[in-house]
């Protein structure tokens, strides 16, 4: 999907690439949607052992079907912020790290620093979180001990992610994980869940812990309704520690101006504007036309990614309430991976042994996608304000990220913490708040900087601007009641 820019930059005005032909027609195909599937199956990957499976679940057994809206509203939100952020690195070959850095009012630069401060703060508690839970799992079937388990996994896996020996085995995570979710959904009609309550939950209204919980998990109900629900937000889909990443790595992909036989100079270009000049780009009708077909195709990268996320977590959380409510079970403390075997074992008993297989292959592959992931995200956040960064490259960087990541990830594991406890601070700032803030970054940018021709559509422009106000005010109602300033 490659294609080569042939305009010169030196033209006042910037050309992005002829598009691919299937991007020009107005019919889409499944083929279609699916071929430009990309950089979304890897955040998929990153988020469906531990955001979904876990997560989702506890909520449906916590609070029953009253939250299945923020499943929709969280996938929207979040969806719509990252197919902006993804449309503007097409149009532009630019991350909007770099554009942030240099036209946000304000100290230069303050902007990429506080989302990396945030960013690089979340790292560890992700990783340790899911090691700690794959850890724990292991040892309830008498394997052997969760902490040495939760080790051996973190270093495994960033050799292997390092020296980049994980192809043959991700190939049959994927598989196994898909025939996981077909389980799980299956699970959903053969539990038999109330479908009004499911219909009545798809509408936002007050929620609070189900009866049981009190009595039978005390330690829940002292935590407030609002960062158990925040937790789960943060974990759906990811969080800015992998959108900025996700971004960055559409560079591969080469679509649009990334693509241009001339995309490092275009980003010198770029680099030497005015804070508040418009981005040159064409604003010929021809021009403007590919522009709007090569959008296309961070937008079907996109709903592919959070249409399946959406769906998956859903299940899960109809499952939760459906199967785990119903028998008081909550996925929690040391044993958040244990009850979900029930989901695939009422379809057939032998699918519970299935499951230990596949929760451990999926689990594992979310501890291996961190660690590069990270570090895209890393090099595209400090990249915007270092050019000593720049030169290093993403690859340059990677040590450090894996020795900040490693290291505090080792040190939260030796902390005895569980993966809720690990995984709670970085889920509501790094996973909702820091997503809120970046939102509100791209719609300054798209206003200050882009071409009437070239700007978000009035639908786009909403769906950010709502989502962001929604996940910026959940995240910080979310801090204060974890810092017990309100109840």
């Amino acid at each position: 999907m490659s294609t080569e820019g042939t305009g010169r930059i030196a033209d006042s005005a910037l050309r992005l690439p002829d598009p691919p032909t299937e991007l020009r027609r107005r019919r889409v195909s499944i083929v279609t949607v699916l071929k430009f599937f990309g950089p979304g199956a890897i955040i998929a990957s990153l988020t469906i052992g531990s955001g979904e499976s876990i997560l989702a679940s506890r909520e449906g057994a916590v609070f029953g079907y009253t939250v299945l809206w923020a499943v929709i509203v969280g996938s929207i939100a979040k969806g719509a912020l990252v197919y902006a952020s993804n449309r503007h690195i097409t149009l532009t070959g630019e991350h909007p790290m770099m554009r942030f850095a240099r036209v946000l009012p304000g100290p230069r630069g303050w902007f990429p620093v506080l989302l990396a401060l945030i960013c690089l703060a979340s790292f560890p508690g992700w990783a340790s979180g899911v090691a700690v839970a794959l850890g724990d799992f292991l040892e309830s079937l008498g394997a052997g001990s969760a902490t040495a388990y939760a080790v051996g996994f973190l270093l495994f896996a960033a050799l292997l992610s390092w020296v980049g020996g994980y192809t043959m085995l991700e190939k049959v995570q994927v598989s196994i994980a898909g025939l996981m979710v077909v389980l799980v959904l299956v699970a959903v009609f053969v539990a038999q869940p109330d479908w009004l309550g499911v219909l009545k939950g798809l509408v936002p209204s007050s929620f609070e812990y189900a009866p049981f919980v009190a009595e039978e998990y005390p330690d829940i109900v002292t935590t407030s309704v609002w960062v158990e629900l925040a937790v789960f937000m943060g974990g759906l889909g990811g969080g800015m520690y992998d959108y900025i990443g996700y971004t960055g790595m559409l560079r591969e992909k080469k679509w649009g101006m990334l693509g241009h036989s001339e995309v490092d100079a275009i980003g010198r270009q770029l680099s030497s504007m005015e804070a508040r000049s418009r981005i040159p780009l064409s604003t010929e009708p021809e021009d403007v036309a590919n522009a709007h077909a090569w959008s296309r195709a961070p937008l079907f990268d996109m709903m592919s990614a959070f249409l399946a996320l959406g769906v998956i977590a859903a299940a899960f959380m109809i499952n939760g309430a459906a199967i785990l409510g119903e028998k008081q079970q909550v996925p929690e403390g040391n044993d958040v991976l244990t009850h979900q075997s029930a989901f695939l074992a009422s379809v057939a008993p032998v699918f519970e042994y299935f499951y230990i297989v596949a929760i451990v292959m999926v689990l594992f592959g979310t501890i291996y996608a961190v660690w590069e992931a990270y570090s895209w995200t890393t090099y595209e956040s400090l990249s915007a304000v270092s050019e000593k960064i720049r030169a290093r490259g993403q690859r340059g960087i990677r040590p450090f990220v894996y020795a900040w990541t490693g290291i505090g990830a080792l040190l939260m594991v030796a902390s005895g913490a569980s993966f809720v406890e690990l995984i709670t601070p970085a889920s509501i700032v790094g996973g909702v708040f820091a997503c809120g803030i970046y939102g509100a970054g791209l719609l300054y940018v798209d206003k200050v900087n882009m071409p009437q021709e070239y700007r978000m559509s009035a639908l786009l422009r909403t769906l950010v601007a709502i989502g962001s106000v929604f996940l910026t005010v959940c995240g910080v109602i979310a801090m204060l009641s974890y810092a017990e300033v309100i109840s």
